[in-house]
């Protein structure tokens, strides 16, 4: 059973491992990422420059962002490498039969 406050944002087969699938669920664009612990929703916007994710790589926990190089950690938004020095924001996920679920307000 999936938590209170929680919105389908796609199907568990969509996400496939070291790729983004970007998304928007309730105006919010959003990346999923998923690896080998599981799935991961961050913001689909750099806080460096005015990028999205979209042909954006994933590796392992890092997430590369296409135009200037930043990295960030999907699970939490953390920056791990310049020329980013603002995280981005990362929303719960959960996974039930399949789909893939996001809880937008946190």
């Amino acid at each position: 059973m999936v938590d209170a406050g929680f919105v389908a944002a796609a199907e568990l087969e969509a996400v496939t491992e070291n790729r983004v699938l970007c998304v928007e669920v309730e105006g919010v664009r959003l990346v999923l990422c998923r690896v080998d612990d599981g799935v991961y929703a961050v913001e689909n916007q750099c806080s460096h420059a005015d990028a999205t994710f979209d042909k954006g790589r994933v590796r392992r926990h890092k997430l590369l962002c296409p135009l200037h190089g930043a990295i960030f950690d999907v699970r939490d938004g953390s920056v791990l490498s310049a020329p980013a020095f603002k995280p981005i924001k990362s929303y719960p996920v959960q996974v039930e039969e399949g789909q893939v679920y996001v809880k937008i307000d946190v």
